[in-house]
Order: structure tokens, then sequence, then C-alpha cells
């Protein structure tokens, strides 16, 4: 059985390269696949049989607003249509509230709150103000410090996290619900984009990963589970990306990488055919 594939990503963005390895491989089992961004022409929708969102994210900060007009049109349109997705939308493209909620549930996440009084009593001497729907986990976040955070939050706009201490980034990759790999950003991923570190974590962190992969919605393609590392060495959550997640497969040797797409191909096939 041979299928009609869209991947839906940005041709601009150098990590295409991914999904150019995607494309490649399904095209290698004989089906149609083709790669197109958000505003492709809607009478495509019901060509295909199984339309997966990539990496579809825009380089430009200046064009995020015009992006997600664009983005949450398809989401609402696809949605109301009888059409296979992956990865359309998942915890992370529903904004950042899930933060808060994993908090109050005491689980090992940055603190998170939109309550001023409850920030307050942690006692510290910065915050970071996130936005509710940004994409990333530092994209559109401030930082304020205790006497400002009063004047500058916005309860409809920002979640409220303490300014924590940190040693590294550390991000685990998973393939249909599997986690397949693991890297670490020292000293982290933002701003300094250092290169990534493969790593074995440990059986606690395997565990806690794999945890917070499965509060996710997302159960066939691709996400990404974020953790800051602190100083004590503990993992908290930073974020859940599966909203169309940059999987660093570039970074991995080929042999794995592979193997990592073939995973991911399997799943795939699986879901159209469910």
């Amino acid at each position: 059985m041979k299928y009609k594939i869209l991947i839906l990503s940005n041709k601009d963005n150098e990590e295409i390269i991914e999904d150019i390895y995607l494309k490649e491989r399904f095209k290698k089992d004989g089906n149609i696949c083709d790669i197109k961004w958000v505003d492709y022409d809607e009478k495509l929708d019901d060509y295909y049989d199984v339309i997966i969102r990539r990496n579809t994210w825009v380089g430009n900060g200046k064009d995020t607003v015009s992006f997600q007009k664009l983005d949450n049109s398809l989401i609402d349109r696809l949605k109301s249509k009888n059409i296979k997705t992956v990865n359309l939308l998942g915890l992370d493209g529903s904004g950042k509230e899930y933060l808060m909620e994993f908090y109050h549930k005491n689980l090992k996440v940055i603190p998170t709150t939109d309550d001023i009084d409850e920030a307050l009593s942690w006692n510290k001497s910065e915050y970071v103000l996130k936005e509710k729907d940004s994409f990333g986990s530092s994209i559109g976040q401030i930082y304020v410090t205790k006497d400002e955070l009063k004047e500058k939050f916005n309860k409809d706009k920002y979640l409220i996290q303490p300014k924590l201490k940190f040693k590294s980034e550390v991000q685990t990759y998973f393939i249909n619900s599997n986690l397949m790999y693991a890297f670490e950003y020292i000293p982290s991923k933002y701003p300094v984009y250092p290169d990534p570190i493969y790593i074995k974590l440990s059986k606690e962190e395997e565990k806690l990963a794999t945890l917070f992969s499965s509060l996710s919605n997302i159960k066939y393609g691709m996400k990404r589970v974020d953790f800051l590392r602190l100083e004590d060495n503990s993992l908290v959550l930073l974020e859940i990306e599966d909203n169309a997640p940059h999987m660093s497969l570039e970074e991995l040797d080929e042999k794995y990488r592979n193997k990592v797409i073939d995973e991911y191909v399997k799943g795939i096939y699986e879901f159209i055919e469910k």
C-alpha cells in the first residue's frame, strides 16, 4: 500500500534538512511525499492520506504574528475536517498553562503561576515573565526584578516563573512515544547555542522524561521534552515541545539517524492504517 503524504515545513529554515530526510525515506518506499508550508492551497487537503506538521516555525521574530494567524487558521481548518494529521496540535501549541497545572500537581517542573501573590511568596529577587502563547521556551519572555513584577505583569498575557540558576539544558527526543536519544547544551541552548553533547540518561532521568512525554496527547510522530539541569544536578521540566519540534537529527551519526527515521516512518504507517 502506497500513500500520499504531506509534510508541513518551512523551506526558509536551515532545519529543513530534517524534513528532507523524512521525505526521501517516504519516497524510498514508493510513497508520494511533498513538503509545503502552512499557506498551501486548501484544495489539497483531501488529496493526502496524512498531513504531518513538522518544523513550520519562522526564523525571524517579526514574522511570528503573521505566521501565528496562518497557523491557527490551518489548525482550525484541519480539525474541522476528517483528515488524518500528525503533530498538528500538542500541549505546547495550546499555550503554556500546562506548566502551571503540572506545578500545582507537584510534578518536577519550574515553579509556574499566574498569581502574583503566589509568585511573591517564593521570595525571589528576579522573575521570568513567560508569554502564555509564545513559541519556544525563551521567545517572548522578559526578566524582571521583584519590584518590577507588579508593574509589568499582565495576567492575560504572562505566566510567572522564578529565575533559576542552572548548569545546562537537557533535551530528550521521542519518536512515537519511544525515548530515542538525549542531548545536553552547556551552559544552555539560549542565547549562546553551544554544540549539543550526546548523553546517556540515568534510569531516574529516563523515567522522568517518559512521564512527561506520556502527558502529551501526541502518540505518533515526534516530540521533545526539555529540562533544565539545576546546580544540584537534578532536572526540572522546561517545556514539552510536541508542536512540530526541531529534532536535531543532523547531530546523530548516519546509522542511528536512519534507525530513528525508520522508527518514525513505521509509526506514521501504523497511524494511517488505524
